[in-house]
This record gives structure tokens, C-alpha cells and sequence, in this order.
């Protein structure tokens, strides 16, 4: 069974930045077309889509094609968001080891959150997650994290974007949201006691940067049993808490985290 166009088309296009990414020197169509086994007439016409989105551009000197800026934009985003795993390496390995669950590392995305780096629970319990994974807004305690500590007008923003990305997307209580978000803004972390029934729960705060802007999330990973009377345990927040800070204070943060509560 032959894929269907839509796919066949991403694939092409992937197939052209692939091969971009791989040349230093730009690459014309005809050359494109011979290198992928394809027609020059069907490469013109994805180069021309994929120019059109910033994906590719022309060379210097108007012949060929190379990179585009928002190709080589997504590439030093994924490089920064290494690069700050490696930076937070330290006191991400020492929680994790201290609190024996599985810690995540993730950076906002567009509203939602994705996690850049998972550290596995040394003992019992252990939970892997795929580096990639996006945790959408509003049910993910590391999205309304990394949500809440937005300015107002990003945030508002932010959930157009939503509505417009998905037509699916809603907040059941807008009001109630707003209380959510103040009070994550109060005490820093917010929780998910087993909103799918997954059997795990989830706790996440914020990490800043030298100029007081959230940078990203750290979450830890839990059995739902675990938060009772939906509070989750109080040494476990205190200890993801000092963490949080510690990542912050790495980057050059003074923001000063409240106490567990």
C-alpha cells in the first residue's frame, strides 16, 4: 500500500533538509532531484513550499539552496536545551539519587512543556520517559509550571495559540484555571494525582534564569497512592523544591524559593 500524499510529502521535504544539513556548500535542484532519485520539476516545487517557511534559502550567490533560518533557529534551540541539561547535570543527579523516583528535565514549548532529559529512578518504581515527550496544557502540572510563570500577556497569548493550534482545546473553568495558576505562583510546584489513571502522579517547579525568566521545569515522578487528601508528600515537595532552586542558582538566578505547603 503506496503512503498517503500528505505523508509522502513530508517525507520529501524531510528527505531535502536531511541532505542539506549533511553539505556545506549549497545544493541546486537539479542536483537535489539526481542525489534523491526524484524529478527536477517535483524538487522545485517542495523547494519553493520549503523557501517559503524559512525551512531552506539560497545560497549567497543566489544559486543553490542551503539552510533556512528557521531550520538552523530549531538547531541551536535543541543545542541550548543540551547544553542546559549539561549545566543542571549535578543537582538533577543528586535529587534523583536522594529521592530514589524518576526526575525529568523539560523546557516550555508553545504553551505546553517537553521533556529534554529523563533521569530514571535509581531503585523501585522506575518510570521512563522519552526525551521529546510534549505534556500538554492544562492537565500536566509541568505545563501549568511552566505556564504560570509567563508574563500576563504571554500567557494570554499562549492559550490563543492553543485554541488556534487545536480546535479541541478548552479549559473546562477558565476561573478555576486562574486560581490554579495564582496559587502555583504562590507555592512554586504544582501536582497531578493520577489524572489519567495511569497509576503515577507527578509533581513540577520552575527554574529560572539570571534575569529571572523560567528557563524550564523539573518533575518528579510518583505512585498516585502516594498524595493523599490531594496533597502531595511534604519532604518530597520540599526536596524538589530545594532542587528547583539549585538548578536556578546554577544559571545565575537569585529568586528565592518559598517553603513547601
Amino acid at each position: 500500500m503506496s503512503a498517503p500524499a500528505s505523508i509522502e510529502t513530508v517525507a520529501t521535504a524531510a528527505a531535502i533538509v536531511d541532505l542539506l544539513a549533511e553539505r556545506e556548500e549549497p545544493l541546486g535542484v537539479q542536483m537535489i532531484a539526481d542525489l534523491l532519485g526524484m524529478t527536477k520539476s517535483r524538487i522545485s516545487r517542495h523547494m519553493t513550499n520549503l523557501e517559503s517557511l524559512g525551512l531552506v534559502a539560497r545560497g549567497s550567490s543566489g544559486r543553490g539552496f542551503r539552510l533556512g533560518w528557521r531550520t538552523i533557529r530549531w538547531g541551536q534551540i535543541a543545542s541550548s536545551r543540551m547544553a542546559l541539561a549539561q549545566i543542571l547535570a549535578e543537582p538533577l543527579r543528586a535529587f534523583n539519587e536522594r529521592s530514589g523516583r524518576t526526575v525529568l528535565l523539560c523546557a516550555a514549548a508553545g504553551g505546553d512543556a517537553i521533556v529534554i532529559q529523563c533521569l530514571p529512578a535509581p531503585r523501585a518504581f522506575r518510570i521512563d520517559v522519552q526525551t521529546g515527550l510534549l505534556l500538554a496544557l492544562p492537565h500536566s502540572p509541568t505545563a501549568r509550571v511552566c505556564y504560570a510563570f509567563q508574563p500576563r500577556e504571554t500567557r494570554m497569548a499562549l492559550i490563543d495559540h492553543l485554541r488556534r493550534r487545536e480546535p479541541g482545546f478548552r479549559l473546562e473553568n477558565e476561573a478555576a484555571f486562574e486560581v490554579e495558576v495564582a496559587a502555583i505562583q504562590r507555592r512554586y510546584h504544582s501536582w497531578d494525582a493520577n489524572k489519567f489513571s495511569h497509576g503515577y502522579a507527578a509533581i513540577a517547579a520552575p527554574v529560572f534564569d539570571r534575569d529571572m525568566a523560567l528557563i524550564a521545569s523539573v518533575t518528579v515522578m510518583l505512585p498516585s497512592h502516594e498524595i493523599t487528601d490531594a496533597t502531595p508528600p511534604a519532604d518530597l515537595v520540599t526536596a524538589l523544591l530545594a532542587c528547583a532552586e539549585n538548578c536556578s542558582r546554577q544559571l545565575g538566578s537569585t529568586i528565592r524559593f518559598p517553603a513547601a505547603r
